[in-house]
């Protein structure tokens, strides 16, 4: 039976009801989860220049010294080590890539979702100007190499890259610039080093134009880019380009 002294004449639970007692895991992962994302009372919003003023100023002197509630106290985890202590152990194994089944993938919480631009513009600004370690950068490279990548086609990919970093594509190249006497053909603007040698018959399907002087033509790399954003990179085609130039 349900005791009712324990909430209020709203049937809410009241003030300081639970104080004291131990939550189980089950209820903690429970009230974590209620609390993620747009569920979160402080989601998307933001402390006034004001507030912020507020509490740096409340802080002030409140936390040095024998004000700092942390003065004459160990840390918890002095002299703990992952072999000796649980909790210990749980954080080590999160931060060495061990996951944790019950919110990976499919059963994360945000599997699947589209992060918002609000989302992404803050983990941008918090990552600004942050280092990132050489370990990191290794583990990165390879996180994207061969069948890793996104851009992988069954090693198609790399011997597209051997051809084009090949002495008869870096001759083809000068050429096609010479002929066009290093002038973007769309602003017929002359450019120094800012250019880039266009394949009008697209370099993965014709493998027999790949160096053929006629089938290239110089673009500004701007212009170069402004092309296959709206022709994309496959099947590319004459009149695209004549289209192109027109406009």
């Amino acid at each position: 039976m349900r005791n009712e002294n324990i909430r209020n004449e709203n049937g809410q639970f009241i003030k300081g009801f639970g104080l004291g007692k131990k939550k189980s895991k089950f209820h903690i992962e429970n009230i974590r989860k209620a609390k993620m994302g747009n569920k979160n009372p402080m989601f998307g919003k933001h402390h006034s220049q004001k507030t912020i003023d507020k509490i740096s100023t409340a802080l002030k002197g409140n936390r040095s010294g024998n004000k700092n509630p942390m003065y004459g106290k160990s840390s918890w985890n002095k002299g703990l080590t992952k072999d000796t202590n649980g909790k210990v152990k749980r954080i080590a194994e999160s931060k060495t890539g061990v996951k944790r089944p019950e919110i990976s993938g499919k059963n994360h919480p945000n599997f699947g979702k589209e992060m918002s631009k609000e989302i992404k513009d803050k983990i941008s600004k918090a990552n600004r100007g942050r280092k990132v370690s050489k370990e990191t950068r290794r583990r990165m490279s390879e996180s994207k190499k061969g069948e890793k990548s996104y851009l992988y086609k069954g090693g198609i990919t790399s011997k597209n890259i051997e051809i084009r970093n090949g002495i008869e594509y870096r001759l083809w190249r000068e050429a096609v610039f010479a002929r066009d006497n290093w002038t973007c053909q769309k602003t017929n603007v002359k450019i120094g080093g800012d250019l880039n040698s266009h394949h009008i018959q697209n370099f993965s399907d014709f493998k027999e134009l790949r160096f053929a002087i006629d089938n290239g033509i110089t673009l500004s790399k701007k212009s170069h880019q402004e092309f296959h954003k709206i022709y994309g990179r496959k099947n590319n085609t004459r009149e695209q380009l004549e289209e192109f130039l027109k406009n």
